[in-house]
């Protein structure tokens, strides 16, 4: 398919039109009265979080004084007289983002919403990001203190890690006696985003607490998961009951950023990447010879950044360019060659509802993107909830729940839509995907009422239409997740 020559009269608008993502609307399956179906189990999907404990900024001190165990108390008493003005000072002086991440009642919100939705859910994954963007500009504009000359992150380097740890402990509280299955992202450093060193402190100050949310895995695995989480946040577990003969590895895949270096600022350091990867060989190796399914979960989807690549749609085709979100197609290529044993994968950074297939329909791995808790991109928070067959360890369908509001002050989470319904698919399987994306790729316009629900769910809460030309380029990336299969599928001979 060639897309390239119908796009350039859109080259203007594609970047902004892009993020604008579909017409708000709500699809509901949900028939009164319906049987659950006794072979599948409920789990629930979390990601990008991103707390932010300087909503109030006057209770920083406090929290920076106090024990993890009497955060909770703190931000959730009343604000001080002076929030709105001292928040709107912290945003001035820290002006990467213009929205908010999720302040503490949105975080509480959305983990209640989540607990009531699935009472009877058998697990948790969150796909990182559990940190506010910003953290040291914010943590030293809060305290008053002088901002950081050159790349120094110390000063709120011991906020950071009891930050990520109330974050992890909330989650885990809010799913008590159920498996908490939890990875870091980019933002989850004590130095700048897409920074972090092997065998960092903050890796040793948080993985207890990653390894206490493992309700139900034997003590043996989870002294293994903490040493190689404190080299270099990743882990692999057995999944506990009522999941049959299912592995989980969980990546840290910071650092296989393409923006990636370590605190010290080296861009050229690829030793966790190169480490990880070998991991991750050695672990799907063992789980195919032992007859073990395999769930992956990380953060950084191992795909290519559309709305980077599609906005450069002129240069695309000539210079052969296209923006990865990792460094390299290494993880994606290894999981779709492994796709015999890979039944999922599970990401999560772009804070957009996506589905990705990596391979074929055939030999692929079906790649679900979870939506963002945090409004920080202009979006509506969500999360979502699965539908989970433990002997095969498919997902079999899921629904997605959307806030009424960002504030987590009397909000609602209503049904946005659900898979099955929406999608017209038995399950989220590599063959479903691949039909799925091959009627998306037809309708060429992005007119018809799936292509539409598409645009309308994955970006939350914004109005508007994704034009034709834009809608077949954004279709390549979801099943072309290397460069050249990506280029391939834009310009034409794939």
């Amino acid at each position: 398919m060639k897309v390239h020559s119908r796009l350039c009269g859109g080259c203007g608008r594609v970047l902004i039109l892009l993020v604008l993502a579909g017409s708000f609307s709500r699809s509901s399956s949900a028939q009164a009265g319906a049987v659950p179906d006794p072979a599948t189990v409920s789990a629930v999907m979390l990601s990008d979080l991103h707390l932010d404990p300087f909503h109030d900024p006057a209770k920083v001190p406090l929290l920076v004084k106090a024990p993890v165990e009497e955060w909770g108390t703190i931000l959730k008493s009343p604000d001080s007289p002076t929030q709105e003005a001292d928040l709107t000072a912290v945003q001035n002086a820290c002006g990467g983002k213009k929205s908010t991440d999720a302040p503490y009642a949105l975080l509480n919100s959305s983990l209640q919403a989540a607990r009531k939705q699935a009472p009877d859910a058998q697990f948790v994954t969150v796909s990182g990001d559990l940190l506010v963007h910003e953290l040291d500009c914010r943590y030293r504009a809060a305290m008053k203190v002088p901002k950081a000359t050159g790349d120094n992150q110390s000063a709120s380097a011991a906020f950071a890690e009891k930050t990520t740890v109330f974050v992890i402990k909330q989650v885990e509280s809010a799913f008590a006696g159920i498996p908490v299955y939890m990875a870091l992202g980019n933002n989850d450093s004590r130095c700048n985003h897409n920074r972090l060193d092997m065998h960092d402190a903050y890796l040793k100050a948080t993985g207890r607490a990653v390894i206490d949310g493992l309700a139900g895995i034997s003590e043996e695995e989870r002294k293994r998961a903490l040493v190689t989480y404190e080299s270099a946040g990743y882990y692999s577990v057995t999944m506990a009951a009522p999941m049959e003969k299912t592995r989980l590895l969980a990546l840290d895949d910071i650092y296989m950023m393409s923006s990636f270096a370590t605190c010290e600022a080296d861009e050229k350091d690829r030793t966790g990447a190169d480490e990880q990867m070998a991991w991750l060989t050695k672990e799907i190796d063992g789980a195919r010879q032992r007859g073990e399914r395999v769930w992956v979960l990380g953060h950084v989807p191992p795909s290519v950044n559309p709305k980077i690549s599609i906005s450069r749609w002129l240069k695309l085709c000539p210079d052969g360019h296209v923006d990865s979100f990792l460094s390299s197609d290494k993880l994606a290529t290894a999981l779709a060659g492994s796709a015999d044993v890979v039944r999922l994968a599970v990401f999560g950074h772009t804070h957009m509802d996506e589905i990705h297939l990596l391979g074929s329909k055939d030999a692929g791995v079906p790649m679900k993107v979870v939506a963002s808790v945090s409004p920080v991109d202009g979006n509506t928070p969500s999360f979502t909830v699965g539908k989970v067959a433990p002997a095969s360890a498919t997902l079999v369908d899921y629904k997605v729940y959307e806030a009424s509001n960002a504030t987590g002050v009397g909000t609602t989470w209503p049904e946005e839509y659900d898979f099955d319904a929406t999608y017209h698919e038995p399950n989220f399987s590599a063959k479903s995907l691949a039909a799925l994306i091959g009627r998306f790729r037809v309708d060429t316009g992005g007119t018809s009422a799936e292509s539409q629900a598409y645009q309308q769910h994955f970006f939350k809460g914004i109005s508007a239409s994704l034009p034709g030309p834009l809608w077949e380029g954004y279709v390549c990336s979801l099943d072309h997740p290397t460069a050249e299969g990506f280029k391939g599928c834009v310009c034409g001979g794939n």
